[in-house]
């Protein structure tokens, strides 16, 4: 949907700085999460590990359904070094509780209708920025088939190409997870300080948190695309937060509930990271690599 033709409004990045310093790109950043409804339920079983969410903890408010990012320096003129993502996904969820229900239940209703939409609005997101895996250019393994350390070392090396020395978290599928589990230099003792059969939870993985994450794209039935990316691989930029609406529906004896937003997400442009020439840089998605597996 798009949100028509408001007032024109431009924002703009500082150029993006190697990320092997720590200089913070100007960017207006704020911790992802449904903070208007912190008792809605993250979309993964275990809270801690809501991995899609938890990898990048960030997003843009607009004003405007066009946000222009000046994602890389050069000097090819006006409007050729700038990346424009339009805010163009509405979502939203809704549920009635009956009068009578309510005063008879001998639960909370209310906020057992209120993790459902959280959830659902949460579950949106994550499945809309996963569904931008798929076009990464940097891409490591064979669908269907299980990654092993090579794979692994071939992703890592594409952000060590690209300067990236932290900030960056595996997303794994269940099937690429319990393939690793089988290696010994992630889940035995001798290598790692907890058993992972006692935790079955994978450990950092050259020198990046691993996640078990459940709502990747599977393109046939067992096959999965994963990824390793940084933080800022992934722009998510946030128009209308989760925004509740309630009222009484005389005709149906029970109140309404509506959870709604508006958003969008994209793949971040960034420049090579390259010795200084008098060419311009090259732009590309560094900072994302694509793990094709089970």
């Amino acid at each position: 949907m798009n949100c028509g033709n408001p007032k024109s409004a431009i924002r703009y990045g500082n150029p993006q700085p190697s990320r092997s310093n720590s200089v913070k790109v100007g960017r207006k950043v704020q911790r992802l999460g449904l903070e208007e409804l912190a008792q809605y339920e993250p979309t993964s079983a275990a809270p801690e590990r809501d991995e899609i969410v938890h990898a990048l903890r960030k997003q843009w408010v607009p004003w405007s359904n066009t946000i222009t990012f000046q994602s890389q320096p050069g000097t090819t003129g006006s409007g050729t070094n700038y990346q424009s993502i339009t805010v163009s996904t509405f979502q939203y969820a809704a549920a009635l509780l009956n009068a009578v229900v309510a005063a008879q239940s001998n639960y909370d209703e209310r906020q057992r209708i209120a993790h459902g939409l959280g959830y659902a609005l949460n579950r949106g997101i994550e499945v809309t920025i996963t569904t931008l895996f798929q076009s990464f250019s940097q891409i490591v393994g064979s669908l269907g088939a299980e990654p092993d350390d090579a794979v692994l070392r071939r992703a890592w090396q594409y952000l060590a190409d690209a300067s990236v020395e932290s900030d960056a978290a595996w997303l794994l599928s269940p099937g690429m997870t319990a393939s690793l589990f089988g290696n010994d230099k992630f889940t035995s003792g001798d290598f790692v300080g907890k058993k992972v059969i006692e935790t079955a939870r994978l450990p950092m993985l050259y020198g990046y948190p691993a996640y078990n994450a459940r709502l990747l794209r599977a393109p046939a039935s067992g096959q999965a695309e994963g990824a390793l990316l940084h933080k800022e691989a992934v722009i998510l930029i946030r128009q209308v937060m989760p925004t509740v609406r309630e009222q009484f529906l005389i005709r149906n004896l029970a109140d309404g509930v509506v959870a709604f937003d508006l958003y969008n997400a994209s793949e971040a442009i960034w420049t090579a990271e390259t010795p200084t020439t008098d060419a311009d840089p090259t732009p590309g998605d560094y900072g994302a690599v694509l793990i094709r597996g089970n």
